[in-house]
Formats: C-alpha cells, sequence, structure tokens
C-alpha cells in the first residue's frame, strides 16, 4: 500500500478526493445508463416542464437555449453521450477507489487523467466564462498539484533512505529469480 508511510493529514486529504471522485463516478455512471435506457425521450420536454415546476421563466435567453438544445439532440447523440458518461464513470470510480485504498497506481492514475482534462477546461472557461467552470478548474488544477507534490515527496522520500520508488517490482524479480532457481534445482538428478 502506498500510504502506509504517508503522514494521516495526507492520508486523510486522499480520501477525501477518493470520496469527490467516487461520488461522480457514480453520478456519471447513474446518468449514463438513464441515458441508454432513455434515448428515444424529449429531454427538452423534460427541462421545460422542470423549469416551470420551479417557477422560471423558460422564454429566458439562457433557459430557452438549454431548452431547446435538448430538444434537438438524436437517440445516437444521445448513445454517444451515455458511453462517454458510463466511461468516464468507471475511470472516476476506478481513481476515487484506488485512493481509498491508498494504492501508489491511482495517485498517478488520478494526477494524470485530471492533467489531461485541465486544458479542455480552460478553453471551456475560455469561451463561456462561469463561477461553476472557474471553481471546477481550480478544484482540478489544486487536486493535480497536491497529488503531484505528494508523489514527488514520497519519491525524495525513498531515494534519501536508499529505498527503491516501488518496492512491489524488486519483489517480483525475486520471486522470478527463485522460481527460476526452484526449476533448474527440481530438473538437476
Amino acid at each position: 500500500m502506498a500510504g502506509a508511510q504517508d503522514p494521516p493529514r495526507r492520508r486523510r486529504i486522499l480520501k477525501v478526493i477518493a470520496a469527490e471522485r467516487s461520488v461522480r463516478g457514480l453520478l456519471l455512471l447513474a446518468a449514463g445508463v438513464y441515458l441508454l435506457f432513455n434515448l428515444h425521450t424529449d429531454f427538452g420536454k423534460k427541462a421545460d416542464s422542470i423549469i416551470r415546476a420551479i417557477e422560471l421563466d423558460p422564454r429566458r435567453h439562457f433557459l430557452h437555449r438549454i431548452v431547446t438544445d435538448l430538444h434537438d439532440l438524436h437517440a445516437s447523440e444521445l448513445r454517444i453521450i451515455a458511453f462517454g458518461a458510463l466511461g468516464y464513470g468507471v475511470l472516476e470510480l476506478v481513481e476515487g477507489v484506488g485512493l481509498w485504498l491508498d494504492q501508489l497506481w491511482a495517485e498517478y492514475l488520478t494526477a494524470v487523467a485530471t492533467s489531461l482534462l485541465v486544458p479542455v477546461e480552460v478553453y471551456e472557461l475560455g469561451r463561456h466564462p462561469t463561477v461553476w467552470k472557474a471553481g471546477g478548474l481550480a478544484v482540478n488544477v489544486a487536486i493535480v498539484a497536491y497529488l503531484v507534490y505528494g508523489l514527488m515527496q514520497r519519491r525524495s522520500r525513498h531515494l534519501a533512505q536508499g529505498l527503491p520508488e516501488d518496492p512491489e517490482p524488486t519483489e517480483r524479480v525475486r520471486d522470478h529469480e527463485d522460481h527460476e532457481r526452484d526449476l533448474r534445482d527440481e530438473r538437476v538428478p
């Protein structure tokens, strides 16, 4: 386990990140499954009825554009969105479970996967700036920075102690060498 030598504060923060990733993953999986089973639903009508139910004016430009865009979605587009949500949801869930279990690979996966989306978020923020997009970008940049900093600290700590970064591969090599030696010994009469 990666977190065994990490300070308790770092492990608590990783658990918070893990919980956030897991919740997002579950929500994306639920959305993907819902979309797959409702490909022929008119989501424009649904959005319009929800907007009216919470007493908003659906003629406002922003709300009208959402309703129109949702109304124009075809089943093939919904299928693509659904599979995208399912794939991204699985990735988020894998990150969350791995981080919760203090797995080193999960820290690397989360740092890489999250950093790959930062340019897209910056582009979207530049095109249509909103407080939500700015907040999401700030959270993701903070998560990447925190994970990379922690990974660099772990690496420098292991190098200072003369330990390998990940002791598992060394153990696997030794186990393989022992196994090969055992096989040779069995063949010798």
